[in-house]
């Protein structure tokens, strides 16, 4: 079995988080560090650069991740292609389209595989909702609301995430995970994007929104606010299918909630879930139809076939009960987030060994995610 070396290029809190990680894979060896500030002045048995360009020249390395402030990706991810270098570059793409384009046509050229890091695709709950959906299970998605309410404490005025040339601001520097799991949820393309915002100063845009339409009739909102102290950060994901209300919560999810039309066929996929458990199962012609008060005359139209088919704009759906549930992984959220790094740099690897395979990310599903951000920033 090859040993792939890697080099990381950024060793704040988050490089050395994948380092920690990846060192766990038998596969896998961090042989280098890149770093101009102090950072790595105590890691062990990986050689030290303070200049990047002398890490991706280093011809042991395989791959190398990048995971530096946003407006330094274009230069690093394109000349890492370059020196025949396989890139796992830290999210977002780029900060603007056209470093978007210019990483695209240098992985064309190089051959080199790139992939970016919206790990968030290889958490369980979005995997199985992904297949979920797939699968047909939950119906059409219709309506999805992200709400991320971030915490500042750890982002002084002078913190270049505030500074939107390197940055590229909130939406594109984070929001573009949510975009990122909303495509893979719904499978659908962006139509029309619209946004907003709000300054706190002169220095520090901290609250965006985007509302986008997507080409299947999706209907997406998005709201993130890094405005205030860590026992208030939290985030959560609504979505609205046409058989399911479902409710993901954190932005590493962890849990969330269920209440979903089924049929005995398909009810038993929901299973698969991380830690389900059905709390409640109803048959659906024992339901009362709560969008009528009390008093409402009878429809004309006869109810005697109850239930047979249950339609949602205009597409009919074979189900019979209502079950409601709950969900949760059973395990820390750095250890969720640590799987999921490393899966992702499993990913690249299998991709590296063989063409054909199908990366779970790719480069071009990240460069959608930034476009929306970007189009939204505006």
């Amino acid at each position: 079995m090859k040993k792939y070396k890697v080099g990381i290029i950024g060793y704040g809190g988050f490089g050395k988080f994948l380092h920690h990680w990846w060192t766990k894979l038998e596969n896998v060896e961090v042989v280098a560090v890149a770093d101009s500030g102090g950072h790595s002045n105590h890691v062990e048995n990986v050689t030290l650069y303070h200049d990047w360009k002398q890490l991706i020249d280093n011809p042991e390395i395989d791959i190398v991740s990048i995971v530096t402030p946003p407006g330094l990706h274009v230069e690093m991810a394109c000349a890492a292609m370059k020196a025949g270098k396989h890139v796992l570059l830290e999210k977002p793409v780029a900060i603007t389209d056209e470093g978007a384009r210019q990483i695209l046509e240098t992985q064309k050229e190089t051959g080199k595989i790139v992939t970016v890091d919206h790990m968030i695709r290889y958490n369980p709950i979005i995997q199985n909702f992904m297949k979920l959906g797939h699968d047909g299970v939950l119906g059409k998605l219709r309506h999805v609301v992200v709400n991320n309410y971030a915490q500042d404490e750890t982002l002084p005025e002078n913190h270049w995430f505030w500074d939107e040339k390197l940055s590229g601001g909130i939406l594109v520097e984070h929001g573009v995970h949510f975009f990122d799991i909303v495509k893979a949820l719904s499978g659908q393309h962006y139509k029309e994007v619209y946004g907003t915002s709000q300054n706190r100063n002169a220095a520090q845009r901290d609250q965006v929104a985007a509302l986008v339409l997507y080409n299947d009739g999706l209907i997406a909102n998005y709201y993130h606010a890094f405005s205030g102290p860590g026992v208030f950060e939290q985030t959560t994901i609504n979505l609205v299918y046409d058989l399911a209300r479902i409710v993901i919560e954190g932005w590493m999810p962890m849990k969330g909630t269920v209440k979903a039309l089924v049929n005995e066929k398909n009810k038993e996929q929901f299973n698969n879930i991380p830690g389900w458990t059905m709390n409640k199962s109803e048959s659906l012609d024992k339901l009362n139809d709560v969008s009528r008060p009390e008093g409402w005359g009878a429809s004309d139209e006869s109810t005697s076939e109850v239930k047979k088919q249950t339609h949602f704009g205009g597409i009919a759906y074979d189900v019979d009960e209502m079950v409601s549930g709950t969900f949760e992984i059973q395990e820390t959220k750095g250890e969720v987030y640590g799987k999921c790094v490393q899966s992702i740099l499993s990913d690249l690897i299998l991709k590296i060994e063989n063409p054909n395979h199908k990366l779970t990310i790719t480069v071009e599903d990240a460069v959608e995610a930034l476009t929306i951000a970007i189009l939204a920033s505006k």
